[in-house]
């Protein structure tokens, strides 16, 4: 297959390359559509899975995944971790299974565009500025003004608040051209010594592949923990 190529161009009245990463979105989103339903049929029968099977299944896989995932969350957030979870946890599962799907051969993954990983910061910026409200109303805006906290520091505002709305605002940005950077330098790197010799030299690549899906994953995610938590916190413990 060519390297501009991909499985999606043989599929009937593709539109072409420029749509790729719809079409990889879309597959990921399916894929874990069909694996949530088949793990959610297994936990029916409750009784099975209070014992964890000795074997690794995809039930397994997935319980090490959230575990692990809520886990940094109660750390990072604190008790209140909870009412996140379905936000963080679909990222994390999207975002993983997207860089994956890059490391098989005619797939592109919809993360190494930044249409793909902007979007998926902004939605991140969008949930921490509603989140920031919910907890501390208007001194969410405020604190941008003064987060000192004392009453000097309303001398410093029309410093600090283009200082600090500027921070927040570049957030989403920073997230998605990250997680897109890494992963269109890690893909290239593998398909130029893929297409060196496919045999064997790539495998050390492979496993590189593999090691910045899962970093880039969890760096996103704990990113994204550490902006909801600076917008989160009662405003007396600025």
């Amino acid at each position: 297959m060519d390297h501009h190529q991909s499985w999606y161009d043989y599929l009937p009245g593709y539109p072409g390359h420029g749509v790729n990463h719809i079409a990889a979105a879309l597959l990921v989103l399916l894929t874990l559509g069909v694996l949530s339903f088949m793990s959610y049929r297994r936990l029916q029968n409750i009784e099975n899975c209070l014992i964890p099977s000795p074997r690794f299944s995809l039930l397994n896989f997935f319980e090490i995944l959230v575990e692990g995932c809520m886990k940094l969350m109660h750390d990072i957030i604190g008790p209140d971790y909870k009412r996140h979870v379905p936000l963080i946890g679909t990222l994390c599962l999207f975002i993983l299974f997207s860089n994956l799907l890059g490391l098989i051969p005619g797939f592109t993954p919809p993360t190494d565009t930044l249409n793909t990983t902007l979007a998926c910061g902004l939605v991140v910026f969008v949930y921490f500025n509603i989140q920031g409200f919910r907890v501390q109303g208007i001194g969410h805006i405020t604190h941008l003004a003064n987060p000192i906290g004392e009453w000097w520091g309303w001398f410093l505002a029309p410093l600090l608040f283009p200082i600090e709305l500027i921070s927040m605002t570049v957030r989403p940005f920073s997230l998605g051209i990250r997680l897109a950077g890494n992963m269109i330098g890690d893909h290239k790197v593998l398909f130029a010594f893929a297409g060196v010799m496919p045999f064997l030299v790539p495998l050390p690549f492979y496993a590189l592949g593999l090691l910045v899906a899962v970093i880039q994953t969890a760096v996103f995610c704990i990113l994204s923990c550490v902006y909801i938590s600076l917008h989160t916190q009662e405003t007396g413990s600025h």
